[in-house]
């Protein structure tokens, strides 16, 4: 059953600390959710022609 999942993700582009992203996934896992809250950042950094990866990843 999934579960609502809220997040604050600290970005990063390997460089420099890009600052924190938060928000909310739903999944089944803890695992999952942290898989999802890494895709979502790497594809937000991508639309912003980014390169930017979640470092730590936070969940309530």
């Amino acid at each position: 059953m999934k579960r609502t999942y809220r997040f604050t993700a600290t970005i990063s582009d390997g460089k420099h600390h890009d600052g924190e992203a938060a928000g909310t996934v739903r999944a089944d896992t803890d695992a999952e959710a942290r898989a999802l809250v890494a895709d979502w950042v790497r594809q937000d950094g991508a639309r912003k022609n980014r390169t930017w990866h979640a470092t730590h990843i936070e969940l309530n």
